[in-house]
Order: structure tokens, then C-alpha cells, then sequence
């Protein structure tokens, strides 16, 4: 499979460190992750869930997508991954449910596309 960079613009803005930096016709281009992500077709998002109340936490991935995976793990030792119910809520949420609060931020969910 050849992956063609040219399909996409370069990144407007300066360098940041959030900005590869590529080879495209000759001369240096600077892509953002997200481009990078289109192109190659993976993207995750990240976040702490948890407030010490709720069981059910709606998570907006924003990947525009039903199909991705879910992964929740504790967010300290010893860092294991938890079974808990995941709603695909709709393409850019999921709906994370516990079978009790728990305490803030205390797990992490990931969530690849």
C-alpha cells in the first residue's frame, strides 16, 4: 500500500511539537497529528473519568464514528484494565457505566478508531 502525503495541505500555523514534519514535493511540509491520523486511519482519544457520585459517564470522542474501541483501566497501581459496560452512544459518544461511583479520576478510558 503506498500512503500519498500529498493529499493533504500543510499544517497553517509555525512548527509546534504537536506537528510532524514530512518530505512533500521536494521541500519540508509540517502535518498535524490529526491530518496524520486521517491518513493512515487510526485515532485515539483519551480522558480521566470519575467524580465520587455518578456511575454512568458520557465520554465525547468526537471521532465521528460508532466503530471504536474501548478500554478502561485504573488510573494508578495496579493499573488494570476494569470491566465495565460501554454504551456506543452514538458516532462521537460513548456512555461508560460502573456498578459504583468511582472516585474522581480514578479511571482512565481510551478510545480508538
Amino acid at each position: 500500500m503506498t500512503i500519498k502525503f500529498s493529499g493533504f495541505t500543510a499544517a497553517s500555523s509555525a512548527a509546534l511539537v504537536d506537528q510532524p514534519v514530512g518530505l512533500q514535493s521536494g521541500g519540508n511540509v509540517r502535518w498535524t497529528w490529526a491530518m496524520v491520523a486521517a491518513l493512515i486511519g487510526v485515532a485515539k482519544f483519551t480522558a480521566n473519568i470519575g467524580d465520587g457520585t455518578n456511575v454512568a459517564y458520557t465520554v465525547n470522542h468526537a471521532l465521528s464514528t460508532r466503530d471504536v474501541q474501548v478500554t478502561v483501566y485504573r488510573n494508578g497501581t495496579p493499573y488494570d484494565e476494569v470491566i465495565v459496560d460501554i454504551a456506543h452512544t452514538d458516532a462521537n459518544n460513548v456512555t461508560v457505566t460502573f456498578s459504583t461511583p468511582p472516585t474522581t479520576n480514578q479511571f482512565r478510558v481510551v478510545i480508538w478508531a
